[in-house]
């Protein structure tokens, strides 16, 4: 019933709305350390793009996540939890993220262009003393879940969105659809994803936004203690630059140590190193932008608590 609400409410808005290729960027911006380590590539949905990839879990977890993006000009934040459970012997895993993105001291020159009538700024026309401070705060919240249907899996999510930019607000929500097969044992994924299959955002000003999919496929393997993975994709209409993510993931057994490299079209490299301690995993990610970008290095902070194994700790501490 829920679910046929929602998609009323997207199908009533789409009618009239304006088509956009980019939006719900708050997501994107969401990947944790260990996603950004490997240049971008969504190795898991903890942070991750690919609702398929919850195939992967394995036990519930909390994490948090903290993205200081381009030194500081935006932070990221968000706190998830991922609920394992088994319905008629099968996995039935549930991921809730709350994320919040926000950029400060954004300057407003709305007011400072005092028109003498010809349509045309000139310095005189500049009233420095009407430039403002104002900022932008986006709050998301992203609910992932799975079918599996022998070696295929069918994952799938639900993102509502609120967004405050001045004096305007929006609320939005979309949905993302992604397949899945193993391979070789389970060792190789292959996946495709459609990220807003459907979308509408709602403006305080009556506009309404749809966002043009992106559609992205590619794979992953694992050897020995080798991870590797690479996807790829475009937005479905309109002359859109390919999107890639590549990297890799290297962790023996039983070592605490992991390390993590990759690159993909909007950084010219990253590189990541995460502490498997068993109960608690605690990773770090350096993204590099671009040689001509004139945005500094970004860099995220992840933890997350494994909450079977931290029951298991304490049943074995007695006084």
């Amino acid at each position: 019933m829920v679910v046929r609400i929602i998609l009323f409410f997207i199908f009533a808005n789409l009618g009239g709305a304006e088509t956009v290729q980019y939006g719900g960027g708050i997501f994107l911006d969401a990947q944790d350390a260990r996603n950004a380590g490997m240049g971008g590539y969504s190795i898991s949905i903890a942070g991750g793009r690919n609702p398929a990839m919850l195939i992967h879990v394995q036990e519930p977890a909390i994490y948090f996540s903290s993205k200081d993006k381009f030194a500081g000009l935006s932070r990221v934040s968000s706190v998830s939890y991922l609920h394992y459970g088994m319905k008629q012997g099968n996995q039935s895993p549930i991921y809730i993220s709350i994320v919040n993105r926000s950029v400060e001291n954004i300057f407003d020159t709305r007011s400072a262009w005092l028109d003498n009538g010809n349509s045309t700024p000139e310095i005189g026309e500049i009233n420095y003393y009407n430039i403002k401070d104002i900022s932008q705060n986006e709050l998301g919240l992203k609910v992932a879940f799975f079918r599996r249907y022998n070696s295929f899996v069918l994952g799938s999510c639900l993102k509502p969105t609120y967004t405050s930019l001045a004096d305007y607000s929006a609320w939005g929500i979309s949905g993302d659809i992604a397949a899945l097969v193993q391979l070789f044992e389970k060792k190789m994924d292959i996946t495709i994803r459609v990220e807003d299959i459907i979308s509408i955002n709602k403006w305080s000003t009556g506009r309404n936004e749809t966002i043009i999919p992106l559609i992205t496929a590619g794979g992953q393997i694992q050897l020995a203690s080798l991870l590797l993975g690479i996807e790829m994709g475009s937005h479905a209409m309109g002359n859109s630059p390919l999107n890639y993510n590549a990297g890799f993931e290297f962790h023996q057994q039983d070592e605490i140590v992991i390390f993590r490299g990759g690159i993909s079209h909007n950084h010219l490299f990253s590189v990541g190193i995460g502490l498997n301690l068993k109960m608690i995993q605690i990773d770090y990610a350096y993204l590099h932008p671009p040689k001509n970008s004139p945005f500094e290095p970004s860099q995220i902070v992840s933890v997350g608590i494994f909450l079977e194994k931290l029951d298991w700790t304490r049943g074995k501490i007695t006084p």
